[in-house]
């Protein structure tokens, strides 16, 4: 199939259901979820489709992204692995933020386990440097018996709920007005409240719709751009979750410029011209 008749179906099939998703596209039409992607921002160039997260809606949609609970089941194997690498690098007693978003919420699933075995691990060491004659420095002050504090600040509903019984994080949450399709706070609220706080970050996990070396780190929904800027700032270390559909989509919203990006995690099925192409922009790129 040629791909302007491929692109005429796959217009058709977003008429009549209203969202389609690339996984599904590619598999329906037998190619890789590249030319889909490839397909989708044509059709979304030409005005006749809204790009969405993995996906397309019709162009009347009354919003560019798809619902929450359509995309948290999406690249579920993807998103587990690059929440796995995100767990890993948070140490105990950080400050740290948390984007709302899918991606960010599977980053949950491992954070308790990677935090107790660092702690555990920072006690031994103390008491490995207590038993070898350091009574005067081998005080743990790293953590104690209850382990170091960790603090999460974040606006997204879906993060707090995952967090609500560890005894060992503290949650701050930025309110505001929710907005369904992402279960995020935004609006003037919640950027007044961040500004309030004066918040500084030791590491900044983020998400967006799309990240590209030509133009940084989109997103489709504007009210959740004002936070996403305001945390990449404050942060010593922003570093992005994003599964593969996400590398090179470029989306309506400018966030930041590729060099505010200190990391990004992703996985191998990641387009490898534009992982190159952010490597060359000086992003340490983590492919798990």
């Amino acid at each position: 199939m040629y791909s302007a008749q491929r692109r005429q179906e796959i217009l058709k099939l977003i008429q009549q259901t209203g969202l389609v998703s690339v996984d599904d596209l590619a598999a329906r039409f037998a190619v890789s979820p590249s030319t889909i992607r490839r397909d989708l921002n044509e059709l979304h160039r030409l005005g006749v489709v809204q790009r969405t997260y993995g996906g397309a809606l019709t162009p009347d949609s009354p919003s560019s992204e798809a619902p929450f609970n359509v995309r948290v089941t999406s690249r579920h194997e993807e998103k587990d692995r690059i929440g796995k690498a995100a767990a890993e690098l948070v140490r105990p007693g950080e400050t740290i933020f948390i984007d709302g978003g899918t991606t960010t919420e599977y980053m949950l699933t491992h954070l308790p386990a990677a935090l107790a075995e660092r702690d555990n691990g920072l006690a031994s060491t103390a008491s490995t440097g207590s038993a070898t004659g350091s009574a005067s420095t081998g005080s743990a002050s790293t953590g104690s018996a209850g382990g170091s504090r960790t603090t999460v600040v974040t606006y997204g509903l879906n993060i707090v709920q995952r967090l609500i019984d560890q005894e060992n994080i503290t949650v701050v949450l930025i309110g505001g007005i929710l907005h369904t399709p992402t279960l995020t706070f935004g609006g003037v609220f919640a950027a007044d409240s961040f500004e309030g706080y004066n918040m500084r970050f030791d590491k900044a996990f983020m998400a967006a719709s799309g990240v590209s070396a030509e133009a940084g780190i989109t997103n489709a929904g504007f009210e959740e751009i004002p936070i996403k800027r305001r945390a990449m700032r404050s942060a010593r270390e922003s570093i992005m979750l994003a599964d593969s559909t996400k590398i090179g989509v470029i989306a309506a919203g400018v966030v930041a410029p590729t060099e505010q990006l200190t990391r990004l995690i992703t996985t191998t099925e990641a387009p490898p011209q534009e992982i190159d192409a952010l490597r060359r922009h000086g992003v340490l790129v983590d492919l798990v």
